[in-house]
């Protein structure tokens, strides 16, 4: 079975312990999908972009006449979400079988969208709402264990710790942690994305993400992990202590859904 794997320059990439084809590409270059569109399993890391959807179809019809049997990928329990819930759909009519790993967010993700050390700023895009941590290592371990599995088939799993980080309390970690925070700003996930609010998608992304302000809506802890792949998660706190020569790296990568 040939498993292609779409993200080993990334930090999630680090995390997986199994011997796989890998690829760079590029969604938006077609030129780029020969060498996934000849494997069985693919774990594809989808860009932040205005034309992922789109794109991500016309991919999808070229992998329903491919070798692909089985599409792995990182999905969104926050606004994003609504792209992936398309997705999904699309995937579920192809008949190329998918597995969708909800995140809300990959925490490290704070040190490639949130945390700019060069000016010691931290984005706030949550309204200081909480997040459910997610483990990177729990994260690649249900990863690897789904791959080409037909009980993980057309299934999207919530991927989250046990423990939920508000905006302020990641902060005093980071502090804790000697990472130099002098101000936190508010801002937007499509600011930090350069995506402008010009299409039906992101319109309606735009409107999910005021509920953060406007109704104290947030992801909610999810025992999927656990319970389905036998994954526990590590706290923030363990994470930075433990895994700081992998996070503190900014991989053009990690700019996934």
């Amino acid at each position: 079975m040939k498993i292609t794997f779409t993200g080993a320059n990334s930090q999630i990439g680090k995390y997986i312990k199994g011997q796989y084809d890998t690829t760079s590409y590029d969604l938006f270059d077609e030129k780029t999908w020969p060498a996934l569109l000849e494997s069985d399993v693919l774990f594809l890391l989808l860009p932040k972009d205005k034309k992922t959807l789109d794109k991500t179809k016309k991919f999808v019809l070229s992998a329903m006449n491919s070798n692909i049997k089985h599409i792995i990928k990182i999905g969104s329990l926050g606004p994003w979400r609504l792209i992936h819930t398309q997705l999904n759909s699309f995937l579920l009519e192809s008949r190329v079988p998918y597995t969708s790993f909800n995140i809300a967010p990959l925490m490290n993700n704070i040190f490639t969208e949130q945390y700019d050390s060069d000016n010691k700023i931290f984005y706030d895009y949550r309204n200081n709402a909480p997040a459910p941590y997610l483990d990177p290592a729990c994260l690649a371990k249900a990863i690897e264990e789904s791959m080409g599995k037909e009980i993980h088939f057309n299934k999207s799993y919530s991927c989250t710790g046990n423990t939920q980080y508000t905006t302020k309390e990641v902060v005093e970690i980071l502090k804790e942690k000697n990472y130099d925070v002098q101000k936190t700003q508010n801002t937007t996930s499509s600011t930090i994305h350069s995506m402008k609010d010009d299409n039906n998608d992101f319109i309606m992304m735009k409107h999910i993400a005021n509920r953060y302000k406007t109704e104290g809506w947030y992801p909610q802890i999810s025992t999927d992990l656990p319970s389905v792949f036998n994954a526990h998660s590590r706290s923030l706190e363990q994470f930075i202590d433990e895994d700081s020569g992998i996070f503190g790296q900014k991989f053009a990568n990690d700019n996934c859904l």
